[in-house]
């Protein structure tokens, strides 16, 4: 069972003290203070934690496992996720994941903190043109441009640096494992949930094609505007993108209401003070009818935990398209053990794979296909 596999890899990770494995460039040095709390956890976790796991008991063993971290409400769920994943490469990673969930960066190394990581963001920093910085409304206040040609994309982006390695070069949203692929291709039709500042779009309009179509969903003004500057410089592409602005939910015409402030933007579905507008929402199901398409061949999400309403407005398209999925699911824990149930209990027939890009808990994504 996975509960079994992941106190064993739990014990394997107590002895570790990883001090240099934090992502400073995304969440700011590590201050003192910060230092002795990790110092502190260093000692109770090998003292009373590895105790407790090696205890010879199996039912305190469990009940510890599951009252002390939350997972009394994820076990069973965690066992379906680990055992519907089709590779091995898949179940060794949500290991890793969980692990890093409980015990944190000082314990448990994710594949992606390695030198070769840093390295290929710093590289990117000779990639920046010599155009003037888009000033933004709201944090990060400026976005550099960068030609990616040199890394082997034809794109021009304004973006950072690590987001720009995430998207075009590590390329966040495609799976590939010996023979198992999970990716846009050529003449694909990509619905992009969650295109932010048009990375993704520009991204998987290069994969498809001119004989392709990717409808990037963004409904932030200050998204939207930094989406057309990008579209702007890329014109070979331009034509096979299509904006969205609405947002995604399970069914149409629901009113959201918004702050507008870039990718830090609030969103509800009740009023709150001081918004800056509403929209509507719009189902995957009802878009897909509207918009006579033929074929959906690829669906990606990152909508900040929405993930969940926004398949269930699906259905019809999965049932009848099977497009690809890459489905973001680090928002929320529920989301790890929910989204994988709610797509295999269709039973279309879906082979599933696992992803994550970064050092630390953000960014993991289910890749599915048929």
């Amino acid at each position: 069972m996975f509960i079994d596999l992941l106190r064993k890899e739990l014990i394997s990770s107590l002895g570790n003290y990883f001090h240099d494995n934090y992502d400073a460039y995304t969440h700011g040095k590590v201050s003192f203070a910060k230092r002795l709390i990790n110092m502190g956890k260093f000692f109770f976790y090998n003292k009373l934690v590895l105790g407790t796991l090696l205890k010879s008991d199996y039912f305190y063993q469990q009940l510890f496992l599951r009252k002390l971290y939350g997972l009394d409400k994820h076990v069973d769920g965690l066992n379906f996720f680990y055992d519907k994943l089709a590779d091995e490469n898949s179940k060794q990673l949500l290991l890793k994941l969980m692990a890093f969930r409980i015990l944190g960066y000082v314990k448990v190394k994710l594949p992606l903190s390695n030198p070769e990581y840093w390295n290929g963001i710093k590289k990117l920093d000779g990639l920046v043109t010599k155009e003037e910085k888009l000033k933004l409304n709201c944090f990060p206040w400026q976005l550099e441009q960068f030609d990616l040609t040199k890394s082997g994309t034809p794109v021009k982006v304004y973006f950072n640096p690590k987001g720009a390695y995430t998207t075009f070069c590590l390329k966040q949203y495609e799976y590939k494992n010996n023979n198992n692929i999970v990716k846009a291709e050529a003449g694909d039709v990509v619905l992009d949930l969650g295109g932010c500042y048009g990375d993704t779009g520009l991204f998987f309009a290069n994969e498809t094609g001119s004989n392709g179509k990717v409808y990037v969903f963004e409904f932030i003004p200050d998204n939207i505007s930094v989406i057309e500057k990008n579209l702007e410089k890329n014109s070979d592409l331009k034509n096979t993108i299509q904006v969205v602005d609405n947002p995604v939910w399970e069914t149409s015409n629901k009113e959201v209401y918004f702050i507008s402030k870039g990718a830090a933007s609030k969103v509800s579905m009740v009023p709150i003070e001081n918004c800056d507008g509403k929209k509507y929402t719009i189902s995957i199901d009802d878009f897909v009818k509207e918009n006579h398409l033929a074929k959906v061949n690829f669906i990606k999400t990152d909508i900040e935990g929405a993930e969940p309403f926004a398949l269930r407005g699906a259905v019809n398209t999965l049932r009848s398209h099977k497009p690809k999925l890459a489905i973001s699911i680090y928002h929320n824990m529920s989301d790890f053990v929910n989204i994988i149930k709610y797509i295999s209990d269709l039973n279309l027939g879906y082979k599933f794979y696992l992803g994550h890009f970064t050092i630390y808990a953000s960014e993991t994504v289910l890749f599915a296909k048929v």
